[in-house]
Order: C-alpha cells, then structure tokens, then sequence
C-alpha cells in the first residue's frame, strides 16, 4: 500500500508539471478566409510553437478542396534558403517542401501560383513572401490534411501575417471530396484569429495544476508522517 500512495503521489506532481509545461504553448489559426471563388475552400491552418520548432496542421474540413501551395507572411525577417530550412515530421511523408523563401513571386511550382489581382502583395499589404511551401503534387492526390515541423527561425507566434493559399479540386456549393464534380481552383488569403495570450509558465498556475500539485504534495506529506 505504501508503494503504491507513494507512486499516486508522484503521479499527480508529475502531472502538474507536465500539465504547467503546456500552457507555454501558443497556437496560431487561421480559419476565416477571402477567396476569387465563392464559396471557397474550407482551410483551417494552425502553427503550434512548441520550444525552438512550429508544429503546421493544414487540413480542410468539411473537404471542399485539396491544397496545392501556402504562402506565408512572418513580417520583415530573414530565412534561410529552401534548402537551410529542415522540415520533419512530414505526414504525409514527402507531400510537403518548402519551395522559395523571402520572395515577391507568386509561383509555389508547377501548376501552383497566386496570381491575381485580389491576391497581390500590393493588395495584401505584403513586402514579400517569408516561406512558400508546395503540397503534393498537381492534380487530385486524395490529400485532405498535411502536417509538418519546421524550426520558428528565432520568432515566436506573433510574427505572423497575411497567409495565402492556392488549391485546386474546389468543389461546388455542397460537395465534398473525393465526390465529383470538384473541378474549379481557390486562391484564398486570410488573417490569424487574433492570439489569447497563453498563461505565464513563471506566473501563477491555473488551478487544476494547483489541485493536481497539492494533492502530490499532501500524499507524500502523508507518506512522511505514517513512517515517523
């Protein structure tokens, strides 16, 4: 019985650490988009930092459209070439690269581009293109959801602009993939959903780390007690 308090007790404190540890991740999203077509893809994108790398989620859900580029704005930095920037995690595997970075053109490879009048960099209020990353290839590839790490450059979350992507296989007004019919292509640009800020890993916990901290402590205080 001991043994066993005594692994509950260690138990519920490692919980509250691991559970303190989250509250310093922060997670951008971008769900609202402006688009060429009507109705437009249904991208939800999110970028979770997560330590020194940003964990990428774009699936499209309910799936009108398959993507085929995404254009990122992260402000006025500097990245490294494509071929400096390691991306892991690739799912699915090698359906994602990273095609230009720090550009003004609107080409993510072949058949892909951002051309338009609506989708500009003027009209965006653009400098230029931070990271451009191709998604599998041309043509329908059955692919509804793409993940990926890369590393966050020395940024955090709030680096964060004008997002673009270009898609092919959008399918009329309700229809799904991999239905038929889906036969049009989106080029669709939107702003991040403006950032809660995460809790402070420094500053006071959220209070189910305090209960699940406190009753660790109580049980090895217990523990304590039962041996003396």
């Amino acid at each position: 019985m001991h043994d066993v308090l005594k692994k509950a007790a260690f138990a519920a404190i490692a919980g509250s650490l691991a559970l303190a540890a989250g509250y310093a991740e922060a997670i951008r999203t971008y769900n609202t988009w402006s688009s060429n077509e009507s109705p437009n893809g249904n991208y939800i994108l999110t970028i979770a930092g997560v330590g020194d790398v940003f964990n990428w989620n774009l699936t499209v859900d309910p799936w009108n459209a398959e993507a085929l580029g995404l254009f990122v704005d992260l402000g006025d930095v500097d990245i490294p070439i494509p071929a400096s920037v390691p991306l892991t995690n690739v799912v699915p595997a090698g359906e994602v690269v990273v095609y230009a970075t720090d550009t003004t053109s609107g080409d993510c490879g072949n058949g892909c581009n951002s051309s338009g009048n609506d989708f500009s960099l003027s009209s965006l209020g653009v400098g230029d293109w931070e990271l451009v990353f191709r998604l599998a290839e041309n043509g329908y590839d059955g692919i509804q959801t793409f993940s990926w790490t890369t590393p966050d450059f020395g940024l955090d979350e709030a680096y964060f602009g004008v997002v673009g992507i270009r898609a092919q296989q959008l399918c009329p007004a309700g229809t799904t993939l991999p239905g038929t019919g889906c036969n049009d292509s989106d080029k669709a640009w939107g702003n991040p959903v403006p950032i809660t800020p995460a809790p402070d890993p420094n500053g006071v916990p959220e209070p189910g780390v305090l209960m699940l901290l406190g009753a660790g402590l109580i049980g090895l205080t217990a523990l304590r007690r039962r041996r003396t």
